[in-house]
């Protein structure tokens, strides 16, 4: 595994490089959210309809979009204007 240099000097940074490593592989090719701090398997469609992945907690969330991330982006972007519908069929 290569990291970015730098990227993994303290405990709690190599967590969130391992993460964003395993969140890359999960996503493979598709599109990502990689800025102003976030990182998450999230797209615009239009400006006002978003598609992501399921939010997850746990040990999850270390490869899927952890659920306070999502909160936080749409809190900071989208504040009381947003409904999250979840279209997974398991």
């Amino acid at each position: 595994i290569k990291f970015a240099p730098g990227c993994c000097t303290a405990r709690t940074a190599r967590k969130f490089c391992m993460a964003g490593f395993l969140r890359g592989l999960v996503s493979q090719n598709k599109v990502r959210l990689q800025q102003d701090g976030y990182d998450l398997d999230l797209t615009y469609l239009t400006d006002e309809i978003i598609a992501m992945g399921l939010p997850a907690t746990g040990k999850e969330s270390l490869y899927r979009n952890p659920i306070d991330e999502v909160v936080r982006f749409l809190e900071e972007r989208h504040k009381d204007k947003y409904k999250v519908f979840n279209l997974c069929n398991e």
